[in-house]
């Protein structure tokens, strides 16, 4: 008579041990959908900056990420206009923290004298926490691009 309430208590443990994996899939792709859709919602504004999509990746798992860079020429890039797209999209927070995390990196880049560079970078993963970093390369976008896909 044990055996058999083992058995069952087993039986029990591994039903709920498959929901839980099944609520927590439906979590993770929930969180990844809420991860491309703030992406999606800050790309014509990124765009609109001159950045162009160079790569795209999505990693399922427990906690989804999906990375992505952006690049543009430094040229392109109006500072200025920084503050107004950042106080008139305060409601996107993607996109802020996209703009806020290039214009910080503008000003470093301004401390470093003479240095001359040709494109900026943007290193996204939207995981949690999200993590952007800038960069700047001396590889023209279009150059930049091109060689990624040879």
């Amino acid at each position: 008579m044990a055996f058999g309430n083992l058995i069952d208590k087993a039986k029990d443990l591994s039903s709920a041990a498959a929901d839980k994996a099944k609520d927590m899939t439906s979590a993770a792709a929930d969180t990844a959908g809420k991860f491309l859709d703030e992406f999606n919602e800050a790309l014509p504004t990124m765009r609109a900056l001159g950045f162009t999509i160079r790569d795209f990746r999505m990693s399922m798992g427990l906690i989804p990420e999906a990375s992505a860079k952006l690049i543009a020429s430094v040229d392109a890039i109006n500072v200025s206009r920084l503050d107004e797209l950042i106080a008139h999209h305060r409601d996107k927070k993607l996109l802020v923290a996209f703009l806020k995390a290039l214009q910080a990196a503008y000003h470093v880049k301004e401390q470093l004298g003479e240095a001359s560079f040709k494109s900026v970078e943007m290193d996204v993963t939207l995981a949690l926490p999200p993590h952007i970093s800038v960069g700047f390369g001396n590889s023209t976008p279009a150059t930049a691009a091109t060689a990624a896909h040879t």
